[in-house]
């Protein structure tokens, strides 16, 4: 289980091709993942690992910071962005570079891929409870992907706004990727038990607050 939650948020410009973000809306995705090159925002993660066999869980806590670092053209020649993401333990601690992945976005959905796996992360328009297939883009042959199949992608609290503990954000948007159950072990101790939730919270002219 890895939880996100924004820490700092920094922006800055220049001269290259960009998305245009619906200033005037909440409709548009591009208002919620707005794409500049030198735009970083630094994350808090915690990541939990439960050791079944110990009924413990072990917690780590680190920073990963997400830079866009450049723009390219892909083989449909769709502006795409580099996304540099960088880690690092502790805020005294130098970032060293962890992986690259990558952002399209277009006229109808922001495509999002990592280590050549494809993700539909938001669409257009937004609006309370439409939903779509988020991970359809992804190699449907692979069985090393079984459990990504399938993820019908919703989109909750339009509009309303969310508080990360540190940061008040008037205006966000929250995707429910999964959330799945099967069986209670507390009522179903000898029964197989598996729980598989995903949600990422965007928030309107910033872009990913929470995952």
């Amino acid at each position: 289980m890895v939880s996100v939650v924004l820490a700092t948020a920094l922006l800055s410009s220049c001269n290259k091709d960009k998305v245009v973000v619906n200033t005037n809306g909440g409709d548009l995705y591009q208002s919620f993942l707005p794409l500049e090159v030198g735009k970083y925002i630094i994350y808090d993660v915690d990541s939990s690992i439960w050791d079944d066999t110990k009924c413990i869980k072990y917690t780590n806590k680190y920073q990963h910071e997400y830079l866009v670092a450049d723009t390219f053209r892909d083989a449909q020649n769709r502006l795409s962005y580099t996304i540099n993401i960088f880690t690092r333990k502790t805020a005294t601690d130098k970032f060293s570079i962890d992986k690259v992945v990558y952002y399209t976005p277009g006229a109808e959905q922001m495509e999002f891929v990592e280590k050549n796996i494809r993700f539909m992360r938001l669409i257009n328009p937004i609006t309370e409870g439409k939903q779509w297939l988020g991970n359809s883009l992804m190699p449907q042959e692979d069985q090393d992907y079984d459990f990504l199949k399938g993820w019908k992608y919703t989109y909750q609290n339009v509009l309303k706004p969310y508080n990360n503990g540190a940061i008040n954000f008037e205006k966000t948007i929250t995707v429910s990727e999964v959330d799945t159950i099967r069986n209670n072990p507390e009522t179903m101790p000898d029964a197989y038990a598996s729980l598989l939730q995903s949600k990422s919270i965007y928030a309107f002219r910033v872009g990913l607050i929470y995952r």
